[in-house]
């Protein structure tokens, strides 16, 4: 299994509702990204117009209800029609539906539909640059978002291309060594490592390890992220030992703050339990794959591409081996 941005799948879409910033959410500061806009509704509307209005508040209000409970099919829908109805009650120009497009994106993000979410994200990127400015907050959270789904698509070059001018953005608005920056910059590494690059991913990772202990303190969640994802480089250059001892280092912390049951402890336990499997440490990789299995299938479902991945390990580690 390949390192990720945090588990963004259901992360991004609850973050649209207001909910707290998770494991490698590298969002800049302010209010969450996407989130479908509050209509400052002009007065005096013709009564048809009104009706119409009236009609998109509604879906607004169902929308959120449906991503805070997690049920992103049904929120889609929802979203879709509001996409709908923004063009056609204001027309395809108007500086609310990259909003709404913003939301719809990241709630594909959250069913594993990363090609459509690149599709969305990109327009709503483009759309707030046009309407709010490349350099405000919900600008640079949508670009943001946009890389985290074109590593996701597997399409390293371009996610690597957009990172890094995200990170650059970053540090430009908010400065080098500012929370956003750094976990921007462990992103940057992710998707180098993903790429094939480890030793430039290494390098990234261990100045930004550097920079977060001594800003933000050892348990610090952007700490966290970088040392996990450390973790995986080392793994992934074959170091296992080195490998493992970071992430149960790093799970110690987890397992109390955010706790075993969240998606991020999750979503590293099955990185270690893949590390467990390269070591030949099966049945203590069986233990890690199985307590993740089930965060990720009450979180994702049975069909989410994470759920299935990890399926397939503990399916292999429960069978017969040569």
């Amino acid at each position: 299994m390949k390192p990720v941005f945090a588990i963004r799948h259901l992360i991004t879409a609850l973050a649209l509702l207001a909910a707290p910033a998770v494991l490698r959410a590298a969002d800049a500061p302010g209010s969450p990204p996407g989130s479908p806009p509050d209509l400052p509704m002009p007065k005096n509307m013709p009564p048809e117009m009104q009706k119409k209005a009236d009609e998109i508040k509604k879906h607004q209000a169902e929308a959120r209800d449906l991503l805070q409970a997690g049920k992103f099919v049904e929120a889609e829908k929802v979203l879709r029609s509001l996409v709908a109805e923004f063009t056609s009650l204001f027309g395809p120009d108007n500086p609310l539906l990259p909003q709404c497009q913003g939301a719809l994106g990241n709630c594909l993000r959250a069913q594993g539909k990363s090609a459509e979410a690149v599709t969305e994200l990109r327009a709503s990127w483009l759309g707030h640059i046009k309407h709010s400015g490349a350099d405000k907050p919900e600008t640079l959270r949508i670009h943001n978002a946009l890389a985290e789904a074109l590593h996701e698509d597997h399409k390293y070059a371009e996610a690597e291309k957009e990172v890094r001018a995200v990170t650059e953005d970053f540090k430009r608005v908010y400065g080098p060594e500012h929370q956003a920056t750094l976990l921007n910059r462990g992103n940057l590494a992710t998707v180098l490592c993903d790429a094939g690059k480890l030793a430039e991913a290494e390098t990234e990772l261990r100045d930004v390890i550097q920079i977060d202990e001594r800003v933000l303190g050892p348990s610090s969640q952007p700490t966290l992220v970088a040392r996990g994802t450390l973790a995986t480089v080392m793994r992934d250059q074959g170091h296992l030992s080195e490998a493992e001892k970071e992430y149960r280092a790093v799970l110690a912390y987890m397992d109390k703050h955010p706790g075993k049951a969240h998606p991020d402890t999750a979503l590293l336990r099955s990185q270690l339990a893949f590390c467990l499997t390269m070591a030949k440490k099966y049945p203590e990789s069986l233990q890690e794959a199985e307590e993740a299995l089930t965060v990720f299938k009450n979180t994702f479902g049975p069909d989410h591409p994470h759920t299935k991945e990890l399926q397939k390990l503990v399916t292999g580690l429960k069978g017969p081996r040569k």
